[in-house]
């Protein structure tokens, strides 16, 4: 795999004993740790909290603390340049899908991005904004995949 979107919720599981989804979200922190699969987000991404202009590096950098597992990653991969830096701009009627899609304006910009990705391919543990019938819809529609750390484990 090229590239992926990862949903912050997606990394803050793999601190959170009581998710469903800990085990996973750790398997899909080592193996992005061992492979060269590049994490796509938006343009003027930084881990520097006063030196960015990005929505996935403000949502990253709210919920994941220094010390855990989704923040180390984010660390590493920073320190070998690991990220894809894409523009969140997409065609207008593709935004206006989204919008009517996707209610929660912090899911949109995840899913603007991965539809702007090499591999179009959203890792979420949200399906409250991405319920599994929307996931396939979406999928249809404008060819993003959005699966959760089980399913991307096996492409990793």
């Amino acid at each position: 795999m090229i590239d992926i979107v990862l949903d912050t919720c997606t990394l803050v599981h793999a601190n959170n004993s009581d998710s469903d989804y800990q085990e996973h979200s750790i398997i899909l922190i080592n193996k992005l740790l061992e492979n060269s699969t590049l994490v796509t987000v938006d343009e003027g991404f930084s881990l520097d909290e006063s030196n960015h202009s990005s929505y996935i590096a403000l949502e990253y950098l709210k919920h994941l603390s220094p010390g855990m597992l989704g923040h180390s990653l984010l660390s590493f991969l920073a320190s070998n340049e690991r990220f894809n830096f894409i523009s969140n701009k997409v065609p207008k009627s593709t935004k206006n899908y989204i919008e009517q899609k996707i209610r929660n304006k912090k899911d949109r910009m995840f899913l603007r991005i991965a539809y702007n990705s090499q591999e179009k391919t959203l890792a979420s543990h949200d399906y409250t904004d991405y319920q599994k019938n929307k996931r396939k819809t979406i999928k249809k529609d404008i060819n993003v995949l959005i699966v959760d750390a089980e399913d991307i484990n096996e492409s990793l």
